[in-house]
């Protein structure tokens, strides 16, 4: 009898329960859909810097002594031009490292990102950036992440 004179009650509280469990299996859902999209986008800005190497590998590996790097006079190979390509493709590296890291923060991507930011240590470190103020577009927390990672290379 009882539960019958409560039965508008017990479905109300039922209804109740069934969309709070709804709403977080929604938010649950959303937020899975989220982190796959930015593992996926991950990928992606590092499959088209990976490409970049490929197409550029002189660039990717200045440690490889296959070109000369001048740091001082901004020159690769005696060439300023090729001196400017380098920072484009160090600067593509960077931001790419930065979105990466900010979107999908994992142990894999960071041993990624610190590997290829040694990479270019010398360049990173040289006066020519240190004093340009090129590293002021990046996010504190992203400078902050490369000095670390060059002081400590």
């Amino acid at each position: 009898m009882w539960l019958w004179d409560n039965s508008i009650t017990l479905a109300t509280v039922a209804m109740g329960l069934a969309a709070v469990i709804a709403l977080v299996y929604a938010h649950l859902q959303i937020s899975d859909s989220r982190k796959a999209e930015r593992r996926a986008n991950a990928n992606e800005l590092w499959r088209e810097t990976l490409r970049l190497a490929f197409d550029n590998p002189k660039f990717s590996d200045p440690s490889l002594s296959t070109s000369v790097f001048d740091y001082e006079n901004l020159t690769v190979d005696g060439d300023p031009e090729l001196f400017q390509k380098y920072e484009m493709f160090v600067d593509t590296v960077l931001n790419a490292s930065e979105e990466i890291l900010e979107g999908s923060p994992t142990p894999e991507w960071d041993a990624t990102v610190r590997m290829q930011l040694k990479l270019h240590r010398k360049y990173l470190l040289s006066p020519h950036v240190q004093k340009s103020g090129y590293l002021a577009q990046y996010t504190p927390k992203f400078r902050a992440y490369m000095q670390d990672v060059l002081i400590d290379a």
